[in-house]
């Protein structure tokens, strides 16, 4: 019995994963959205990884080791990055409720220094198409400010 319950914990944790893998994506795309990453925005995600329940199962080191390594990787190579984060988001789509989430999260983060400017309504646009969600129907997940 032992066997199987600490199978069912891995298979949680890896769909937990997922969703943390995404979340991380969506927010350094936001994030990046515009060339840099402010201060503001990473206050936000700060916040988020500490008071979304979803991603506080995780260890917030984990978080932000992923976070900053996605942000690195759209610094030096932001073509091959974007592609593999998209890939990250993807993992998730098909699951309507995580996408939504994923892309509330993606909101709060481009809201998170005051201005929605035109470089992250498109980077929004684009997370919103991959996860196949209607940006419309969008609200940006509070971050515990």
């Amino acid at each position: 019995m032992r066997f199987f319950d600490e199978l069912h914990d891995r298979v949680r944790q890896q769909k937990g994963r997922d969703f943390l893998e995404a979340a991380m994506a969506a927010s350094a795309l936001a994030a990046f959205a515009d060339g840099t990453v402010s201060r503001p925005e990473r206050h936000s995600i700060g916040n988020m990884i500490v008071n979304l329940r979803r991603i506080r199962l995780h260890d917030p080191k984990t978080a932000l080791d992923l976070l900053n390594g996605y942000i690195e990787d759209l610094s030096r190579d932001p073509e091959s990055a974007e592609k593999a984060l998209s890939d990250k988001l993807k993992r998730v789509a098909n699951n309507k409720e995580t996408a939504q989430l994923v892309a509330g999260i993606a909101l709060a983060v481009s809201y998170a220094d005051g201005e929605f400017v035109y470089a992250e309504k498109m980077q929004f646009q684009s997370i919103c198409e991959t996860l196949g969600v209607d940006p419309e129907t969008i609200k940006p997940v509070s971050t515990g400010r």
